[in-house]
């Protein structure tokens, strides 16, 4: 047997396999296909069957993350949506949410929340429920705490609080609420700013409130919005059963323009205060998080007083094809967001102490009917000097603002 047949078999045996392995393989990536494709048109028809009669959605999610004051953090968590009544247009979609976070150092947090509209809107009744034993760290009050300072604290805590607004106008509601409270807090590491410093509260104590608002909403949908406005003044103030004697204040206005059905701008201008006799340091208002300036830690600056503002673009650019089901490219949204922000004691209050705030990010809408989407941000904030910069990566359930 020549060379050149040993390598003509050769080569050919390998080409055989080659066939045999490309047959295998486009037969598979075929019944793949055929199989998604069913799927997704399965997920379709029972999608848009539930949009049609407004039925409802459950939907758990797994909760997995790590953090280095938590180590490995796992639990679950699920979104519930419905209508308490389907035979009004008007009626926006009630929804509950549950999220409960468990980590390998014994910290528990444990959330339950409730939104609840009647028909037409009439009555918007709302419920929070939370158990917090987990590690947060403290850096000290006002807007030049420093990274040097942090603190590793735990804050147990258990609250309740529930309310209710009746509409009285064709925008228009006033209501109020009740809210129950106790915390505790233990600090980790002795020798700390916590530890040395007098701040009033740091052994936690009860607080009960009462609550009283109004509201201006002219917005189309609860979630995500796209047009209209959106002002809530909100006070509460302790009564009897508290260990405290204070009232907060918030201010929130918002206002969406709809640029056309793929696009539309959003702005919010918040304000915070915390006034009374005695004021726990875990009462005041806190500049961060995921809602409130992007790009910083929700501990990190806090005070008296908070002042913010914050612009975002939400584009979604296959919003005007067929929806396919739970699995589309027309739910998919993206965002670009700025803000600005500070935290300040009375009669504090310095324009070169306001953060800035910018950032990204994408959103799924999994259910268009209530407009629920699942969030994913990342945003940076300043640098001050001999620290990193501030930065902050969020996932949420709906939108910042």
């Amino acid at each position: 047997m020549s060379v050149y047949e040993t390598l003509y078999m050769t080569t050919r045996k390998n080409f055989r396999q080659f066939i045999c392995t490309a047959i295998l393989i486009a037969t598979s990536a075929l019944l793949q296909a055929q199989f998604l494709k069913k799927l997704q048109n399965d997920l379709y028809v029972k999608d848009s069957t539930r949009i049609a009669q407004k039925k409802p959605l459950f939907l758990p999610f797994p909760v997995i993350g790590y953090a280095p004051e938590t180590k490995f953090q796992y639990g679950f968590g699920a979104v519930y949506s419905f209508y308490l009544d389907k035979t009004s247009n008007l009626t926006r979609p009630s929804s509950l949410y549950s999220y409960n976070m468990f980590t390998v150092e014994s910290q528990i947090q444990l959330i339950l929340q409730g939104s609840l509209w009647t028909k037409n809107n009439m009555w918007h009744m709302f419920v929070s429920g939370i158990y917090n034993d987990f590690p947060a760290y403290f850096y000290g009050i006002g807007a030049h705490t420093h990274e040097a300072d942090k603190d590793l604290i735990t804050a147990k805590r258990f609250s309740l609080l529930m309310g209710a607004e009746r509409k009285l106008g064709k925008h228009f509601y006033a209501g109020g609420g009740l809210g129950f409270q106790s915390d505790h807090f233990t600090d980790h590491e002795k020798g700390g700013i916590f530890d040395t410093t007098a701040y009033i509260g740091k052994e936690g104590g009860r607080l009960a409130v009462i609550g009283y608002e109004g509201i201006y909403d002219s917005r189309d949908y609860e979630n995500y919005t796209t047009k209209g406005t959106y002002f809530r003044a909100i006070g509460w103030t302790n009564f009897a059963y508290s260990d405290w004697h204070y009232t907060t204040i918030t201010l929130d206005a918002r206002h969406f323009i709809r640029f056309n059905a793929t696009q539309s701008l959003g702005f919010q201008a918040a304000y915070h205060t915390t006034q009374g006799s005695s004021i726990p340091f875990y009462a005041m208002a806190k500049l961060g998080g995921s809602s409130y300036l992007r790009g910083y830690y929700a501990w990190r600056y806090n005070d008296q007083n908070l002042l913010a503002a914050q612009t975002e673009w939400r584009f979604r650019p296959w919003a005007t094809k067929k929806d396919k089901g739970f699995i589309s490219d027309t739910r998919i949204i993206f965002a670009l967001f700025a803000g600005t922000g500070t935290v300040y004691a009375n009669h504090g209050l310095t324009i070169s102490d306001f953060f800035p705030s910018v950032g990204g990010g994408v959103r799924y809408m999994f259910d268009p009917l209530a407009r629920l989407t699942l969030r994913l941000d990342m945003a940076v904030g300043n640098q001050k000097p001999g620290e990193d910069r501030s930065t902050g990566f969020y996932i949420s359930l709906n939108e910042a603002f």
